[in-house]
C-alpha cells in the first residue's frame, strides 16, 4: 500500500526543517499525527465530509497559532503534519483535534451519530516528531489498531447511510448558501 503523503515535496521538507521562534524559545517541533475512525469505518470517504473535516482541522490549528504543514485525509485514517510550539503537549494537540472534529463532524452529519457513539474517533493515536516516518511504521500501526480492536474494514457505505449522507449534504449546502456573520465557524453556524 502506497501513501503519497509520505513523499514530502521540497517545500514541505523545507518547512519541516524551519526553526520557529517565540520570545523565550526556538523550536522545530513537527508532529506527524495519525488516527482512525472508531471501528475503522470509512466515514471520511465522501468528498464533502473530507472537505469539512479538513476545514475543521486546519481551523483548529490556525486559531491556536499552530502551523499546519500537511494534511492527508483517507477514508479510514488521517495523517496530519503540524508544527506546534513547545508549550503544547502531543496529547493536548491530539485531544483538541480529535475532540473538536468529532463534535463538529457529527453536528454537520447527524448520520455519523448513529454509526459511532460518543466519539467519531477510535482511542489512541500515532505521533512522531521526526518530520516524516516510513510507510511501514504507519502501516504497522494501522494494522495493529485493527487487530487490537478486532475490526473488520468495510470498503463501502451501505445504501441507507449513503442516502442519509446525500440528504444531509443537500441540507448543509442549502444552509450554507445563506451568508453567515463574519467570524462564525461551522460549529456556530449550525
Amino acid at each position: 500500500m502506497k501513501y503519497p503523503h509520505f513523499h514530502p515535496t521540497e517545500e514541505l521538507q523545507k518547512e519541516l526543517k524551519t526553526l520557529r521562534h517565540s520570545s523565550h524559545a526556538v523550536w522545530n517541533l513537527n508532529y506527524h499525527l495519525v488516527w482512525i475512525p472508531k471501528y475503522r469505518k470509512p466515514v471520511l470517504a465522501h468528498p464533502k465530509v473530507k472537505e469539512i473535516c479538513e476545514s475543521i482541522l486546519r481551523g483548529q490549528a490556525e486559531c491556536r497559532d499552530w502551523k499546519p504543514l500537511a494534511l492527508e485525509i483517507q477514508p479510514d485514517h488521517i495523517h496530519y503534519f503540524v508544527s506546534v510550539p513547545p508549550t503544547w503537549t502531543v496529547s493536548e494537540v491530539v485531544g483538541i483535534l480529535k475532540g473538536n472534529s468529532s463534535i463538529q463532524l457529527r453536528r454537520v452529519f447527524p448520520y455519523l451519530k448513529a454509526q459511532v457513539r460518543k466519539s467519531l474517533w477510535a482511542e489512541g493515536y500515532y505521533a512522531s516528531t521526526a518530520g516524516f516516518i516510513s510507510q511501514a511504521q504507519v502501516k504497522k500501526y494501522i494494522e495493529q489498531q485493527s487487530r487490537h480492536l478486532n475490526i473488520r474494514i468495510e470498503p463501502t457505505l451501505d445504501k441507507a447511510t449513503k442516502e442519509s449522507l446525500d440528504k444531509t449534504l443537500t441540507d448543509f449546502i442549502q444552509a450554507s448558501l445563506h451568508p453567515k456573520p463574519k467570524g462564525m465557524g461551522i460549529r456556530e453556524a449550525i
